[in-house]
């Protein structure tokens, strides 16, 4: 055969094997999605609710009384330039 006709044919050969391939591995992973979704809905039980029963947590309840802080907002004073801050030695260190 000469390479008009063979190498169209060998392409095509391997595109099939790979979709062969794919085809074969498709239906294990198709059966283990399908084990897994019918476990899950099993496992939730019917209307979607979880089968174990369990309600949803409540809300708090606090005995006695609830006390709220109002922060006020502070001004520092200008340090006087002759006092140096911990940010100042940082800076000359470096």
């Amino acid at each position: 055969m000469g390479w008009l006709i063979g190498l169209p044919l060998g392409i095509f050969r391997m595109l099939a094997g790979f979709l062969m391939l794919a085809l074969r591995l498709a239906v294990p992973v198709a059966v283990v999605l399908l084990v897994i979704f019918v476990l899950r809905r099993m496992k939730k039980g019917p209307g979607g609710t979880d089968a174990t029963g369990a309600e949803p947590p409540k809300e708090p309840e606090f005995h006695g009384p609830v006390y709220t802080v109002e922060y006020e907002e502070v001004k520092e004073a200008p340090r006087p330039k002759t006092e140096k801050g911990p940010e100042d030695e940082e800076r000359d260190r470096t």
